[in-house]
């Protein structure tokens, strides 16, 4: 059999090979780091909590109308309900324990699935105003700079995001991201508990349990020139720090502290009274560990689609040209050394006549 036809068998392979390793870089890669349509995932935190007691607070008992160090759980669980091509309708559900109460907090986003940055909901789909900014999750590959904005469900404002450096978490590499918040609460279900004022005479019987800089702006002539009830409003304050794994932007582990304090108006300034509610937790040692393993497991799937399946196809189809080339080669000498068939057939005519 000649070995044209080898040639041309090996050439097809290759140009087939070549292209089948574009399409997993350039395709199949881009589309494995979108936030998949299927996402459900629960993390598990762990940590403590200042609450203000209303019962006690009602009866006049200011010196027991903050309980602290109450233990806490909480659980966050993050689930796509639908998506509409590149974007993705999550709802984030923060649910904490304290004691026998549990307070769900449940807030819906519109993300970009590549991103995962706020983008417009779609048609009839309430959402959280949350566009151009992070708010449930990191995106893979995410920058090492402060490029980046989160927005804040409790404030509804959006705040930048500090990028501190590197760490290892669970035996991966991360990214750690610094979220500081500090403006007035704008969540209904925030304030709908909360008194919108206080009775002046409570007022002055917090006095003596509230931090030493506020009390002394509440002069006994300052409390005289309040209104009776005096009007509060509230003051959101968070520091959040996530540790984000740095090929696929999970967070492997992350600290929480969130407070809601109460303020009036004195001497025409916003005066801190007391916080209303104060809670400090962080992911605990078990959801960490689950979240390194997924980390790995979406890891190992992301390089070999792009690196390792690219490169090894790139390297069979080096191999079948050189195969190709050997084989033309060997041809063109086959023929150069036997002749071309014309010139053969004409001297074995000669050799016949003579």
């Amino acid at each position: 059999m000649s070995a044209r036809r080898p040639r041309i068998v090996l050439t097809t392979v290759a140009v087939v090979l070549v292209t089948v390793a574009a399409v997993l870089r350039l395709v199949v890669a881009p589309n494995a780091t979108k936030l998949p349509g299927d996402t459900d995932q629960t993390v598990h935190y762990a940590g403590e909590a200042t609450m203000l007691d209303s019962k006690a607070l009602q009866s006049g008992d200011t010196a027991h109308a903050l309980r602290s160090g109450i233990p806490v759980t909480a659980d966050r669980r993050v689930r796509v309900m639908s998506t509409h091509g590149d974007t993705a309708v999550v709802e984030d559900v923060m649910t904490v324990h304290a004691g026998e109460q549990s307070l769900p907090s449940p807030k819906t986003y519109a993300i970009d699935r590549k991103s995962r940055k706020g983008t417009s909901p779609p048609a009839s789909t309430p959402a959280e105003p949350s566009r151009g900014a992070l708010s449930s999750a990191f995106p893979p590959d995410a920058a090492q700079d402060d490029s980046y904005t989160y927005y804040d469900a409790t404030t509804r404002s959006i705040v930048p995001v500090r990028y501190t450096g590197t760490a290892q978490r669970e035996g991966r590499a991360v990214n750690v991201y610094e979220i500081e918040v500090s403006a007035p609460v704008k969540d209904p279900a925030v304030l709908k508990p909360l008194p919108a004022a206080l009775p002046k005479k409570l007022v002055a019987g917090l006095v003596p349990t509230l931090d030493p800089k506020t009390r002394a702006l509440l002069t006994p002539a300052a409390l005289a020139a309040l209104p009776d009830p005096v009007p509060l409003t509230y003051l959101g304050q968070s520091t959040l720090v996530a540790y984000v794994d740095q090929q696929t932007g999970i967070a492997i582990d992350q600290t929480v502290n969130r407070k809601v304090v109460a303020t009036a108006a004195v001497a025409n300034a916003s005066t801190p009274l007391l916080p209303v509610s104060a809670f400090t937790f962080e992911i605990t040692p078990e959801s960490s560990r689950d979240l390194g393993d997924k980390a790995a497991d979406a890891g190992l799937i992301l390089t070999l689609l792009t690196d390792t399946a690219p490169l090894a196809l790139i390297i069979t189809t080096l191999v079948l040209l050189l195969i190709a080339f050997v084989l033309g080669r060997r041809r063109r000498t086959d023929t150069s050394a036997s002749g071309s068939p014309a010139t053969a057939t004409a001297a074995s005519e000669r050799g016949a006549t003579e």
